[in-house]
């Protein structure tokens, strides 16, 4: 963003937001009233290290410029940024405690009485962090020093809160680049920030895309054109509006609720398989069963809910709606689809990096081939961990599609769709799965086999971060037959569903699918099987 667009946006965010509000909607900044107290609090990132003059660079001067042209002497930010500094009270660096709490800045903070505090900290906790998971501190450990600290700020009078949730990249070179701990501390971050009603603030996606360039000089303190992108994200945050989103149920009646996930053979519509006088005639049945039952339709893509009926469920997924039908008719509940699904999927995308890069007790990755993945920090085209050459050779081509190409990066289908369901607390009582040509094969065509153990990995890790605490149905499509070598997948698919008690659909035994064609168009026949097996595991 050069001078003259930085300068349009700021005049723009000033007509339309003339001050920030907090979470319960009270106005801040009004004009002729004492200017709002903002305290960036955080590590030498805060501090500006590295930069060539960081009274003049750092990303809170930066954001009191950016305030200052949208809201002319409303706002005063101030700087508490210390290095090297942390969450863990019981941590050093060197001989003196890393905790900011212990920190001058932190008291200087607090004696100031800042309206909004933004907290950037964790990156150094890096070392330490791991050992919550190993047996070498109380775990949570840092959940509560992170929240004590907070807690100071709220005492002292701090009306809002902010909290980097993802925190700066760590560029190749760095200490802890690839590891696993800054992606397991984003789940702590997330929580801390919804317990202590703070807005999250995600520093790494806006950062990764010109990160060898941007931490050139020592692999993790960002340059000044980093420190400008960190102030122009802060600043959206703090006159963005603040909303946590629910995914409410439709009232009224008894309901039975789907998670519907996977790829395309999930997210296809009966108007795509509506080309022949056979099957104008089976999605016309089709339509005629929808008419006597009720099906409500939650799209991830747009968050509402819709009452399906013979216009726009033509657009909705074919098999899924097929599936709701059987599942109405058989009970006569209102049946709810959640739907998170996208054409070419992996089921990488499905999944936290939490989970991805979850360790044991020893340490070590329990998913060694997703931890590579995830801790790649590149987009799946870029990245040279991930098996299916396909994807990267696809998503080039699909970039210039605004509807197709940002559901690729690691964790989107995950971070847009899934988590989404799981905040809500929204109650579940199954979970609908059809996906796998992704995984299946290093290039989704009649090539080789992905390795066997990543193969298990993806499956077994979709089944737990899907299912999380509840204990109910997982219904997984096994891959039909087709001129793939797709044996060994199937294979993989029916010992995880034996080792995690989920239930394996076997279409291939069935007879379903089509040779030379990795969309079988008639899913009726899959609807079928599917909705037996779900019958059966809800009778248990």
């Amino acid at each position: 963003m050069d001078g003259r667009q930085f300068v349009f946006c700021a005049v723009i965010q000033a007509a339309v937001l003339p001050a920030i509000r907090d979470n319960a909607g009270e106005v801040f900044g009004r004009p002729g009233e004492p200017p709002v107290k903002i305290a960036c609090v955080g590590d030498s990132i805060t501090y500006g290290t590295g930069l060539a003059d960081r009274n003049k660079e750092s990303y809170p001067v930066r954001l009191q410029q950016m305030l200052d042209l949208a809201f002319p002497g409303q706002y005063e930010v101030r700087n508490f940024g210390n290095p090297g500094r942390g969450i863990y009270l019981d941590s050093m660096r060197g001989s003196e405690k890393r905790g900011f709490r212990y920190m001058r800045e932190h008291k200087a903070a607090l004696d100031w009485k800042p309206d909004i505090v933004i907290c950037n900290l964790g990156i150094n906790d890096n070392g330490e962090y791991i050992k919550e998971y190993t047996g070498g501190r109380k775990r949570r450990q840092f959940v509560s020093d992170y929240l004590a600290l907070l807690g100071d700020y709220k005492a002292a009078g701090a009306n809002r809160l902010f909290v980097w949730t993802k925190l700066s990249p760590l560029a190749q070179g760095q200490k802890f680049h690839r590891s696993p701990e800054p992606f397991l501390m984003q789940a702590d971050l997330e929580e801390i920030a919804w317990i202590s009603g703070a807005t999250g603030i995600d520093m790494q996606d806006p950062l990764r895309e010109d990160m060898d360039e941007i931490f050139a000089r020592d692999k993790i303190h960002p340059d000044a054109k980093g420190a400008r992108i960190i102030a122009e994200k802060t600043f959206a945050a703090l006159t963005g509006p603040v909303r946590r989103e629910v995914v409410d149920i439709p009232v009224g009646g008894e309901t039975e609720t789907w998670i519907c996930a996977g790829q395309s053979n999930m997210q296809k519509g009966w108007g795509e398989f509506n080309a022949t006088a056979k099957e104008k005639e089976r999605v016309e049945s089709e339509l005629a069963r929808l008419d006597r039952v009720d099906i409500r339709f939650w799209d991830f893509n747009t968050g509402k809910w819709t009452k399906l009926n013979r216009e726009n469920a033509l657009r909705k997924s074919a098999f899924g709606v097929s599936f709701a039908i059987r599942r109405a008719e058989a009970t006569g509940r209102r049946i709810c689809m959640l739907y998170v699904a996208a054409g070419g999927a992996p089921t990488e995308s499905f999944l936290s990096e939490q989970t991805m890069c979850a360790v044991g007790k020893d340490g070590k990755p329990v998913y060694p081939h997703l931890a590579a993945i995830a801790t790649n920090r590149r987009r799946l085209d870029l990245n040279s961990d991930f098996p299916c050459a396909w994807v990267a050779r696809e998503y080039p081509r699909r970039r210039g599609n605004k509807e197709e190409a940002y559901w690729w990066p690691v964790s989107l289908m995950y971070d847009c769709g899934i988590k989404r369901i799981k905040e809500s607390g929204v109650r579940i009582d199954g979970i609908l799965w059809y996906q796998g040509e992704s995984n299946a094969t290093t290039c989704v065509s009649p090539d080789r086999p992905t390795d066997r153990d990543y193969q298990l990995e993806t499956l077994r890790a979709v089944v737990a971060e899907l299912r999380g605490d509840r204990k109910v149905p997982f219904i997984m499509m096994g891959l039909p037959k087709m001129n793939r070598p797709w044996e060994q997948y199937r294979a993989a698919q029916k010992q995880v569903c034996g080792e995690t008690g989920a239930v394996f659909v076997d279409t291939f035994a069935a007879g379903l699918g089509e040779p030379n064609d990795v969309h079988p168009r008639d899913k009726t026949a899959f609807a079928d099987m599917a909705a037996a097996a779900a019958a059966q595991a809800l009778a248990k």
